[in-house]
């Protein structure tokens, strides 16, 4: 078997046997492969798989990210800046005696409620002290009040949803005013536990029962061989760590490819990443050995309960990726524990400019010589905007 990759232990020597690409083995003329070496050429399979997908996931999601930053980012300040330009020039209307009709003066007020509902959606907040007091005005309710209020009942709706899968959980320390990526932070832990708790009430549906010899037998089993895979790291470690260490070798360029070899090494050791100690191995038995009959099913039976943990986490860790804090700006919720990605980011751009201009041009008129009658419009086109929802939702029981 020989690795596609570079490896110190190659040589120019042509094998008459077919070779192998990264660690899948191969069978011999006569001897097919065995069951524990078809499991192993599987999961080794899985594992390069699962980090291919992770590499790809990350690189997608780090330029949907970048892309954000550049490009979504700075009009998403610029409307938040242009929606409180804009509602302070509609709260100049709002004692403007030449609005007489009771309905326009109620819409009004719904409108700059809708606006100061927008920017503490962006923003998380109101930290204006005249938005503060227009956000008074218009709900009858100071905003303190309403941001512990609105944080007590998301608090309350969380636990409930959490109390109803059986699962206790304290969400006292989410208060007003917490980071975005501090409460994204908290989603993922709250995940986490979710599924901890999963797992627990899985393993303990079944009522305890005595256990028979064969399964106390088959625990023993597994305990040594949970304690020989800890060996099995740390001797495959050892073991490479006295080919590899360049300190031992002479020839300079060989010794340059020794640092990067052992750099490899020592991190997959520090990670417990099987398959890379693996493929470091077999190379060596390859190369040194010439004798891959030295895996026996014995040893590739331990090597298999090692790639299955490997492969779990690997899957555990795609699956988790989109929900890591560093992406919560651009992840859209789905559901009380999944997450989206912001789809068409350069069409979301688009339609940033087109708002920002709309709301520019709504500011400059309503503070112009013509404001009334650009308020009447804008009053007007909020109406038939309310209507056309309530006949959208005509239909749907309740």
């Amino acid at each position: 078997m020989a690795s596609e990759q570079f490896s110190l232990f190659e040589d120019s020597t042509r094998r008459s046997e077919p070779e192998s690409a990264g660690l899948t083995l191969v069978s011999r003329r006569g001897r097919p492969l065995t069951k524990a070496q078809q499991i192993f050429n599987r999961l080794v399979t899985r594992i390069e798989s699962l980090r291919l997908k992770l590499e790809r996931e990350t690189r997608r999601l780090d330029d949907a990210l970048a892309y954000y930053g550049e490009h979504l980012h700075p009009r998403l300040r610029r409307q938040a800046e242009l929606r409180k330009g804009l509602v302070r020039a509609l709260a100049a209307f709002l004692d403007d005696k030449r609005l007489k009709a009771k309905s326009a003066r109620s819409t009004l007020r719904q409108v700059v409620a809708n606006q100061l509902q927008g920017i503490f959606f962006e923003e998380g907040s109101l930290s204006d002290a005249d938005l503060r007091a227009l956000f008074e005005r218009v709900h009858g309710q100071g905003f303190e009040e309403f941001e512990r209020e609105e944080m007590e009942e998301a608090r309350q709706q969380i636990e409930s949803v959490f109390g109803d899968l059986g699962i206790e959980i304290d969400l006292t320390d989410i208060k007003p005013g917490m980071s975005e990526e501090t409460l994204a932070a908290k989603a993922a832990e709250m995940a986490r536990r979710f599924r901890q708790n999963a797992e627990e009430e899985r393993q303990s549906s079944s009522p305890p029962r005595r256990k028979t010899q064969r399964q106390m037998e088959k625990e023993e089993r597994q305990r040594l061989a949970e304690e020989l895979r800890k060996k099995t790291v740390a001797s495959i470690y050892k073991q490479l760590a006295r080919v590899l260490h360049p300190d031992l070798e002479l020839d300079s360029t060989r010794k340059a490819q020794k640092e990067v070899l052992m750099q490899e090494l020592t991190v997959a050791y520090r990670n417990n990443d099987m398959h890379t100690l693996l493929r470091l191995e077999m190379e060596w038995i390859q190369r040194e050995e010439g004798d891959l009959e030295r895996l026996t099913d014995e040893k590739l039976a331990i090597y298999n309960q090692m790639l299955k943990e490997q492969v779990q986490n690997l899957e555990q860790e795609l699956h988790e990726l989109p929900c890591h804090p560093r992406y919560q700006p651009i992840t859209v919720p789905d559901g009380p524990f999944g997450v989206t990605i912001r789809a068409n980011a350069p069409a979301e751009a688009r339609e940033l400019d087109e708002v920002n201009a709309s709301m520019e041009a709504s500011t400059r008129d309503l503070q112009s010589g013509s404001g009334l009658e650009t308020l009447k419009a804008i009053l007007q086109s909020y109406r038939e905007e309310q209507r056309a929802k309530k006949w959208e939702l005509r239909d749907y029981p309740f």
